[in-house]
């Protein structure tokens, strides 16, 4: 087994608390040293995780390059949500974790941005500028609520995970049309023109 997946099936097995690197070797039947030069702890070992998923959803970037910004991002989140699936057992233990774990917590909620800044480049949102950062955060917290569906969705298909993705991307080209030129206020939803783009990539207009 992959290293990166033995941390993870350990974490689903032992808890995020009781994540060993012996526990690791034995499930990766590998020496400890052997894990330790991929990942040395339970932290290193979600960095790399998590890099492991962007790769997996930033593979799929440039596929359809005539695509709408909207169409390019649910292909590369879903990318993503695809490449987490034969962990998702250890996703639903680090989320249950996180809510009792304020380090995990912040741990997660600093390096999810890093992430969702990268594919959302990838898919031509303009992530520049003095806007930038607040589509990366609506982008952000718009992912996490539909992994709150990802994490409960036991379709084989991830049917559930599409649809609320979907739902959640037309509401922010929504936006994106309706408030061109200005950020909307965040009332409940992300509401902000996500899917801003320069005009050069996409007929949506740039802000």
């Amino acid at each position: 087994m992959d290293i990166l997946d033995a941390w993870m099936t350990v974490i689903a097995r032992d808890g995020w608390a009781g994540a060993r690197i012996d526990a690791v070797a034995l499930v990766a039947g590998v020496s400890t040293g052997a894990v330790a030069a991929v990942a040395a702890d339970r932290w290193e070992a979600l960095r790399h995780y998590g890099r492991g998923l962007d790769n997996a959803a930033l593979g799929e970037a440039g596929a359809d390059s005539g695509a709408s910004v909207r169409d390019r991002l649910f292909t590369l989140l879903m990318e993503r949500f695809d490449a987490a699936q034969p962990q998702r057992a250890g996703a639903i233990e680090l989320a249950d974790a996180a809510r009792r774990d304020p380090g995990l917590a912040a741990f997660m909620l600093l390096s999810l941005p890093v992430s969702i800044a990268r594919i959302a480049d990838a898919a031509g949102v303009a992530t520049g500028g003095l806007l930038g950062p607040l589509r990366v955060q609506a982008l952000t917290a718009m992912y996490l609520t539909v992994a709150r569906v990802w994490l409960a969705d036991d379709s084989a298909d991830l049917s559930a995970t599409m649809k609320e993705l979907d739902t959640r991307l037309a509401q922010a080209e929504t936006w994106a049309r309706r408030l061109p030129y200005r950020a909307a206020p965040v009332v409940g939803e992300p509401a902000i023109p996500l899917l801003a783009a320069p005009r050069s990539a996409v007929d949506l207009p740039a802000v």
